[in-house]
């Protein structure tokens, strides 16, 4: 990333991620494992970096989310709220690494934050990075920023400070309940990767649009068996059961928003392609009156370098 215009200038993604990472080290020590994430991320700085045809000059690589937790490269205590946007209140770490081929790399490790009841790791960094761009400024003195995924945290944000974090498992739940659980049978989750969380005709829309107003009216627990007696009863194939499925979960999260919150308290929807028109169109069934805000995909896909650049 050029710091000094934000551009991205090369990615590189790879599919292991801290919590694979270590699951694949397990049998090392903690120091031996920490010596491997370092090698892993000093391999890979080469490789990108050759890619890109950079001067061989120290370079600095910022790290936040699970990087910094017991299963990561090492465990630093988080942040406290009320956090300050501007990173200023950030539990930090640097350390000086070595690549292969000797190029000098300036570690910052960026810890989480928790409240007394909750905690998070790496959303406070997109955080960070949403609220640095003009468009969201006018926000960042009251609203709720909702983050979709497997952990799903719903930020209230107030005087450009995080007030508060809630947690909502629902990512999470989903691939339980429809990989592990009775209602595997009824809800194919397949379904839902090959299609990139997109309805596939109106039948999976109405679906969805079922599980949103019965979140409403019996809540998670009282419903999550309708997903089989659809299936049973009813004959719904699981490729439209799993959209029932997904609307309970997500209904859920914004019936919860609604009983917390007044109606006027603007929302700031910071999903990417797979979640922004299913939160949207949940709201819109169960007619909440907030305004609601959305970020751009590539905006979010920016959102961490972002605020990764405020520790450069």
């Amino acid at each position: 990333m050029d710091t000094a215009t934000g551009n991205c200038l090369k990615e590189w993604r790879d599919q292991i991620g801290v919590k694979a990472f270590a699951h694949q080290h397990r049998a090392l020590d903690p120091q031996a494992r920490a010596e491997a994430y370092e090698g892993f991320l000093c391999e890979a700085a080469d490789r990108l970096l050759a890619e890109l045809g950079a001067p061989n000059e120290t370079v600095t690589m910022v790290l936040s989310g699970m990087t910094t937790s017991t299963i990561g490269w090492m465990d630093l205590p988080y942040a406290k709220t009320p956090f300050a946007l501007d990173g200023s209140q950030a539990v930090t770490h640097e350390r000086k690494g070595k690549t292969p081929k000797g190029r000098e790399i300036s570690f910052t490790l960026i810890s989480g934050v928790c409240s007394d009841h909750e905690m998070m790791r790496g959303e406070e960094t997109e955080l960070m990075g949403l609220f640095r761009m003009p468009c969201h400024a006018d926000l960042a003195e009251n609203c709720v920023t909702i983050l979709p995924g497997t952990h799903s945290k719903h930020i209230h944000i107030r005087s450009k400070k995080i007030e508060a974090i809630e947690t909502f498992m629902s990512g999470e739940c989903l691939e339980v309940l429809s990989q592990h659980s009775i209602l595997s049978a009824n809800a194919d989750m397949e379904v839902l990767w090959k299609q990139g969380f997109q309805w596939a005709g109106e039948e999976q829309k109405k679906a969805f649009a079922e599980g949103v107003h019965r979140s409403a009216r019996r809540g998670l627990l009282g419903n999550l068996f309708q997903t089989r007696t659809r299936g049973v009863l009813r004959q719904h194939p699981s490729s439209t059961n799993v959209w029932f499925l997904v609307g309970l979960l997500i209904g859920e999260e914004w019936v919860t928003f609604k009983e917390h919150h007044s109606g006027d308290l603007p929302v700031l929807l910071a999903a990417g392609n797979k979640f922004s028109h299913l939160y949207g169109q949940a709201a819109r069934t169960l007619e909440l009156t907030n305004p609601i805000h959305t970020v751009e995909p590539s905006t979010m896909e920016m959102a961490s370098s972002l605020g990764h650049a405020l520790f450069i």
